[in-house]
């Protein structure tokens, strides 16, 4: 890192803060060489209070969620800023919502040399303010500013069904709503306004952090692009009617989820494409020789392929088999030549093994299989392939990861997962180590990417026409509905970055009609999954399935 520090500013009222708030400081305190150099405490009268009459009920229920909401409760941080410098501040109102900071108070401001200043305080600000620091003053917007501009946070995307509930962290500028975006992620919509407020609130509190570890690594490209722009509906307090809506709505979103929940369980089966993974990169996909999955008392999912050395039209498939009775994968192996062969048994442990990645090492043939519940990731390598395996590594012990999958790239493995303890469908992480069995480290940006349509691995990798794409699993809609292929633009121990190129929805002409959630290169093939919404009904052993989820649910409750 470069050796000097960072120095921001806080435009609050106080030294006491929301939970998220506080957060998002402490974050900022905790990284070596940043300090806060400034309080900057709104000083202005309090906005009238007065309630009006057709926002009565919003009001109330505001008030009674607020009750229920942990980013809300207070945090008092005057023992962390004692010793930092403080300036009160008035504003004019020059424009319609607008304030703007008087002279000596700018004067003031730029002589404490900050590198950003944090807005938890004073309205929509405009003006010579903007600039007093060398990046500007950062703002929370709670919403997909692309969708939703106004308020309140959260709120609106529940009252119309939005799958997925977004932020930003922007650079303010002197155009309204139209502000530098340097972080942006999604979560999945919860159907409770204070759970969904707390989630996006918790996510977004890490972001200034974030920024300021590329501040030290000389990455500040991000803060000087081209302001954003949006055509977007603004939205304001609802009225009594659109509350009474609203609780109406709630009943019914949450009755569906209920009922989709219990009544329904997912049915997968794997499948040979034969095409290559770079093949789903184009607008048409490629037919899938499906598995003869007969049973309904298990599924088959997570297919990963091996190509044999002597001859590339024969593939060694591992997978993961889920017997509905007992709840719990373990791992299958299937040779493929031009059909199936029969199924093999390769491992079962105490606890759910899914995902099992394969890995070519030295010679050596390895798989990396998702065990969460073991809280590591490990690794199983081949006594006698491809039917006989040992547990030999642990590449990393107290982290509950995620489909864990590894590339090479220039030099250093690369492991991109999720952590179950810390939104593993919507935060990517990203780990790295200069050999695949020494110490992985995080890298310094996780999550390096937070959305829950694209964040969850969702298979191999592959490098094509100079770059490399990585699948993912899209949890927007449906629970790993479809797969998005991103585009990796950034890879290296300080920065990542990728973009979404490609949508891959699922075989809806086939038995598996309802998702897909896994694409394995296999050379001249592609090895996936798909799955169905099987009505609990139609099995006795996806009844059997949802009595011993339900069980396990309440044991850990009681536990």
């Amino acid at each position: 890192m470069n050796e000097f520090e960072i120095r921001f500013g806080i435009m609050c009222r106080g030294t006491v803060f929301s939970t998220w708030q506080a957060d998002a400081i402490k974050k900022l305190l905790s990284l070596e060489k940043v300090s806060c150099g400034l309080l900057i405490v709104d000083d202005n009268p309090p906005a009238d209070g007065k309630k009006k009459l057709k926002h009565l009920l919003w009001s109330t229920f505001y008030c009674l969620s607020k009750k229920r909401s942990r980013s809300f409760k207070h945090v008092d941080l005057s023992k962390q800023l004692e010793a930092v410098p403080t300036i009160s501040c008035q504003t004019d109102t020059c424009e319609k919502y607008s304030q703007h900071f008087r002279d000596q108070d700018i004067g003031k401001i730029r002589e404490a040399d900050l590198h950003f200043i944090l807005r938890f305080g004073f309205g929509n600000i405009r003006g010579e303010i903007l600039d007093a620091s060398k990046y500007g003053v950062w703002s929370f917007q709670h919403d997909d500013e692309q969708v939703y501009r106004g308020g309140p946070p959260a709120f609106w995307e529940i009252y119309k069904d939005d799958k997925i509930t977004g932020a930003i962290l922007q650079r303010l500028t002197d155009r309204l709503d139209a502000g530098v975006v340097l972080k942006k992620g999604f979560v999945k919509t919860k159907y409770s306004y204070a759970r969904n407020r707390d989630q996006i609130y918790k996510e977004t509190s890490r972001w200034p952090a974030l920024l300021c570890i590329d501040i030290l690594n000389g990455h500040t490209d991000q803060f000087h692009v081209k302001p954003g722009e949006t055509t977007a509906p603004v939205y304001h307090q609802p009225r009594n009617w659109q509350v009474l809506a609203f609780l109406l709505k709630l009943v019914y979103f949450n009755l569906r989820e209920a009922s989709r929940s219990f009544f329904f369980t997912d049915y997968w089966n794997i499948g040979v494409v034969k095409a290559p993974i770079s093949a789903f990169l184009d607008e048409e996909k490629p037919e899938v020789d499906w598995y003869p999955l007969r049973s309904r008392n298990r599924f088959l999912a997570d297919p990963f392929c091996l190509v044999d050395e002597t001859d590339k039209h024969r593939l060694h498939i591992f997978y993961e088999t889920y017997p509905f009775k007992e709840a719990r994968g373990k791992l299958d192996y299937v040779l493929y030549e031009q059909s199936f062969g029969p199924e093999q048994k390769l491992i079962k442990e105490p606890f759910h093994l899914s995902y099992p990645y394969p890995i070519k090492h030295n010679g050596d043939y390895y798989l990396v299989p998702e065990a969460y519940e073991s809280n590591s990731v490990f690794m199983y390598k081949a006594v006698d392939f491809p039917l006989s395996w040992e547990k030999s590594h642990v590449l990393m012990d107290g982290f509950a990861g995620i489909d864990n999958t590894i590339i090479k790239h220039e030099d250093t493995y690369w492991m991109f997962t999720t952590d179950r303890r810390d939104g593993f469908r919507h935060n990517l992480k990203l780990f790295y180590a200069e050999d695949l069995f020494s110490e992985w480290v995080p890298h310094p940006k996780n999550p390096v990417k937070t959305d829950i349509r694209s964040a969850r691995p969702a298979g191999t990798p592959f490098f094509y026409k100079g770059n490399w794409y990585r699948p993912s699993m899209d949890y927007a809609e449906k629970i790993e509905g479809r797969i998005f292929i991103n585009k990796v633009l950034k890879l290296s121990k300080t920065e990542y970055e990728e973009i979404q190129v490609k949508v891959i929805d699922p075989y809806t002409d086939t038995r598996f009609s309802d998702k897909i959630h896994t694409l394995c290169d296999a050379g001249e093939y592609t090895i996936i999954d798909g799955g169905k919404e099987a009505f609990i009904f139609g099995s006795i052993y996806f009844v059997l399935h949802k009595f011993i989820k339900i069980l396990k649910k309440i044991k850990a409750k009681i536990v």
